[in-house]
Protein backbone atom coordinates (compact mmCIF):
# COMPACT_ATOMS: atom_id res chain seq x y z
CA UNK A 1 0.00 0.00 0.00
CA UNK A 2 2.86 2.37 0.77
CA UNK A 3 4.36 1.95 -2.69
CA UNK A 4 1.01 2.79 -4.31
CA UNK A 5 0.74 5.89 -2.12
CA UNK A 6 4.31 6.85 -3.02
CA UNK A 7 3.66 6.44 -6.74
CA UNK A 8 0.41 8.37 -6.43
CA UNK A 9 2.15 11.18 -4.51
CA UNK A 10 5.00 11.34 -7.04
CA UNK A 11 2.53 11.56 -9.91
CA UNK A 12 0.61 14.26 -8.07
CA UNK A 13 3.76 16.34 -7.44
CA UNK A 14 4.86 16.02 -11.06
CA UNK A 15 1.41 16.99 -12.30
CA UNK A 16 1.24 20.03 -10.00
CA UNK A 17 4.65 21.21 -11.25
CA UNK A 18 3.53 20.66 -14.85
CA UNK A 19 0.30 22.55 -14.22
CA UNK A 20 2.13 25.51 -12.65
CA UNK A 21 4.65 25.66 -15.50
CA UNK A 22 1.91 25.65 -18.16
CA UNK A 23 0.03 28.42 -16.33
CA UNK A 24 3.18 30.56 -16.07
CA UNK A 25 3.86 29.99 -19.78
CA UNK A 26 0.37 31.23 -20.63
CA UNK A 27 -0.90 27.92 -22.02
CA UNK A 28 -4.16 28.07 -20.10
CA UNK A 29 -6.16 25.54 -22.12
CA UNK A 30 -3.53 22.81 -21.84
CA UNK A 31 -3.07 23.63 -18.16
CA UNK A 32 -6.80 22.97 -17.66
CA UNK A 33 -6.34 19.59 -19.32
CA UNK A 34 -3.48 18.84 -16.92
CA UNK A 35 -5.66 20.04 -14.02
CA UNK A 36 -8.45 17.65 -14.97
CA UNK A 37 -5.96 14.78 -15.15
CA UNK A 38 -4.64 15.88 -11.76
CA UNK A 39 -8.13 15.56 -10.26
CA UNK A 40 -8.10 11.86 -11.17
CA UNK A 41 -4.98 11.45 -9.05
CA UNK A 42 -6.34 13.58 -6.21
CA UNK A 43 -9.49 11.50 -6.07
CA UNK A 44 -7.27 8.44 -5.54
CA UNK A 45 -6.17 9.87 -2.19
CA UNK A 46 -9.77 10.24 -1.09
CA UNK A 47 -10.47 6.50 -1.18
CA UNK A 48 -11.03 4.87 2.20
CA UNK A 49 -12.54 1.57 3.27
CA UNK A 50 -12.06 -2.08 2.42
CA UNK A 51 -11.64 -1.50 -1.32
CA UNK A 52 -9.39 1.55 -1.00
CA UNK A 53 -6.27 -0.28 -2.25
CA UNK A 54 -7.87 -1.38 -5.53
CA UNK A 55 -9.49 2.02 -6.05
CA UNK A 56 -6.16 3.78 -5.51
CA UNK A 57 -4.58 1.46 -8.05
CA UNK A 58 -7.38 2.24 -10.49
CA UNK A 59 -6.98 6.00 -10.06
CA UNK A 60 -3.22 5.73 -10.46
CA UNK A 61 -3.60 3.54 -13.54
CA UNK A 62 -6.12 5.83 -15.26
CA UNK A 63 -4.18 8.97 -14.31
CA UNK A 64 -0.96 7.45 -15.62
CA UNK A 65 -2.60 6.56 -18.92
CA UNK A 66 -3.97 10.10 -19.27
CA UNK A 67 -0.56 11.63 -18.62
CA UNK A 68 1.02 9.18 -21.06
CA UNK A 69 -1.41 10.35 -23.75
CA UNK A 70 -0.66 14.01 -23.01
CA UNK A 71 3.10 13.39 -23.05
CA UNK A 72 2.73 11.43 -26.28
CA UNK A 73 0.91 14.39 -27.82
CA UNK A 74 3.76 16.75 -26.88
CA UNK A 75 6.41 14.27 -28.03
CA UNK A 76 4.81 13.64 -31.40
CA UNK A 77 4.18 17.36 -31.93
CA UNK A 78 7.87 17.94 -31.40
CA UNK A 79 8.95 14.94 -33.49
CA UNK A 80 6.71 15.77 -36.45
CA UNK A 81 7.82 19.40 -36.34
CA UNK A 82 11.26 18.19 -37.40
CA UNK A 83 9.77 17.81 -40.87
CA UNK A 84 9.53 21.61 -40.91
CA UNK A 85 13.32 21.72 -41.26
CA UNK A 86 12.92 20.26 -44.75
CA UNK A 87 10.41 22.96 -45.66
CA UNK A 88 12.50 25.69 -44.09
CA UNK A 89 10.10 26.58 -41.31
CA UNK A 90 10.70 26.78 -37.59
CA UNK A 91 10.47 23.65 -35.46
CA UNK A 92 8.42 23.33 -32.27
CA UNK A 93 10.38 24.55 -29.25
CA UNK A 94 9.97 22.49 -26.09
CA UNK A 95 9.07 24.60 -23.08
CA UNK A 96 9.94 23.73 -19.47
CA UNK A 97 6.32 22.57 -19.00
CA UNK A 98 6.71 20.27 -21.99
CA UNK A 99 9.91 18.79 -20.57
CA UNK A 100 8.33 18.11 -17.16
CA UNK A 101 5.30 16.62 -18.92
CA UNK A 102 7.60 14.30 -20.90
CA UNK A 103 9.28 13.24 -17.63
CA UNK A 104 5.84 12.68 -16.11
CA UNK A 105 4.88 10.65 -19.18
CA UNK A 106 7.93 8.44 -18.85
CA UNK A 107 7.17 7.90 -15.17
CA UNK A 108 3.55 7.17 -16.12
CA UNK A 109 4.62 4.46 -18.55
CA UNK A 110 6.69 2.88 -15.77
CA UNK A 111 3.65 3.03 -13.49
CA UNK A 112 1.39 1.41 -16.06
CA UNK A 113 3.86 -1.43 -16.68
CA UNK A 114 4.37 -1.96 -12.94
CA UNK A 115 0.65 -1.96 -12.19
CA UNK A 116 -0.13 -4.34 -15.04
CA UNK A 117 2.54 -6.78 -13.87
CA UNK A 118 1.19 -6.61 -10.32
CA UNK A 119 -2.36 -7.20 -11.56
CA UNK A 120 -1.32 -10.14 -13.73
CA UNK A 121 0.68 -11.65 -10.85
CA UNK A 122 -2.33 -11.49 -8.53
CA UNK A 123 -4.53 -13.13 -11.19
CA UNK A 124 -2.12 -16.07 -11.48
CA UNK A 125 -2.20 -16.75 -7.75
CA UNK A 126 -5.84 -17.74 -8.01
CA UNK A 127 -7.86 -14.87 -6.69
CA UNK A 128 -11.16 -16.59 -7.56
CA UNK A 129 -13.08 -18.15 -4.67
CA UNK A 130 -13.80 -21.85 -4.95
CA UNK A 131 -15.66 -24.22 -2.66
CA UNK A 132 -14.85 -27.86 -1.82
CA UNK A 133 -16.12 -29.21 -5.16
CA UNK A 134 -13.84 -26.72 -7.02
CA UNK A 135 -16.69 -24.77 -8.57
CA UNK A 136 -16.64 -21.05 -8.70
CA UNK A 137 -18.40 -18.65 -6.43
CA UNK A 138 -20.32 -21.06 -4.11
Amino acid sequence: MKSINRMLATMLVLSVVTFILYVTEGQYVFSLVILSFMFVLISGFQEFGSNAYTFKIAHLYVGSILFTIAAGYVFFTFAFSMVNVLIGEETYKLTPGDLILLITGIYSVINVIHLRKAALKSDKTGSMNTNASKTCCH
